[in-house]
């Protein structure tokens, strides 16, 4: 009979690939060295791969009940994060999964339901958000990418978050598209998807010529006569302004006889 999983379990990925199959090697080369831990009802706390392997190598698992105080999602962070070798976007996957049993964990504590979790006010979402960041130590815009993959993307799209191969970021971006053509484009695999996210992020605006692309660096100068005591270029502008005002810092600049010139790499 196959055992249940603990909820404080599935905070961290499942392995897969060539990770999983590397495991089940090594087990059934060196048998389990680990032992798996389960709560008093036999639910796996900590272990969900080790017994995966365990069952596809034909190795008996071994078990051990946790004995230990304190919260049982203490002890999942406290494991995981010392033994897994996570990046950035899945830690922030981590960070939202934990914030979400945070806000669960609220609920509860107001003696409300677990299924209405809506009800919790924006200021408890927030704070739950900022401890599972800190606690997972990810920032906090990439924990906001996570929550939103998590509510509107699709299990297959988690899934490539979560095995360190897609950005966060960029599923975040892909959660926009319809239902229909989310699941078109992670069907076409990892390459059809980072085409897409360079899709969406090139097309938020209209190309113009002297444009700089997102991300290059080079300055603006002004096409005027230069000041004899002045050697070298004409006046530079240097701007900082937000992303949806880009194009109209552009024009203004173009207005005034500015033109725009990369810097060598």
């Amino acid at each position: 009979m196959n055992r249940e999983f603990h909820e404080v379990a599935s905070l961290f990925p499942l392995l897969s690939g060539s990770a999983f199959s590397d495991l089940v090697v090594d087990i059934r080369q060196s048998g389990l060295l680990e032992p798996i831990v389960v709560d008093s009802e036999g639910r796996i706390l900590d272990g969900r791969n080790r017994y995966r392997a365990c069952l596809e190598a034909g190795v008996e698992p071994r078990f051990v009940e946790w004995k230990g105080h304190g919260p049982l999602i203490e002890l999942s962070l406290r494991l995981n994060l010392r033994r897994r070798h996570l990046n950035e976007s899945q830690r922030a996957m981590v960070a939202a999964r934990l914030a979400k049993f945070m806000e669960r964990a609220a609920v509860l504590r107001k003696g409300t339901r677990t299924d209405l979790v809506a009800n919790l006010q924006p200021g408890e979402r927030r704070r739950s958000a900022h401890e599972a960041a800190a606690r997972v130590n990810v920032s906090q815009r990439l924990v906001s990418y996570a929550l939103k993959v998590l509510k509107h993307g699709c299990d297959e799209l988690i899934a490539e978050v979560d095995s360190g191969e897609l950005a966060v970021s960029a599923a975040c971006l892909l959660t926009r598209l319809p239902n229909e053509e989310l699941l078109q484009q992670v069907g076409g695999g990892l390459r059809a998807l980072t085409a897409k996210v360079r899709e969406l992020r090139g097309c938020k605006t209209n190309p113009q010529p002297d444009r700089p692309a997102l991300g290059s660096f080079g300055v603006w100068e002004q096409n005027e006569p230069q000041p004899p005591h002045l050697p070298g270029a004409g006046p530079v502008a240097l701007l900082w302004v937000p992303a949806a005002q880009l194009s109209d810092a552009i024009l203004a600049l173009r207005a005034r006889g500015f033109h725009y010139t990369p810097l060598a790499a």
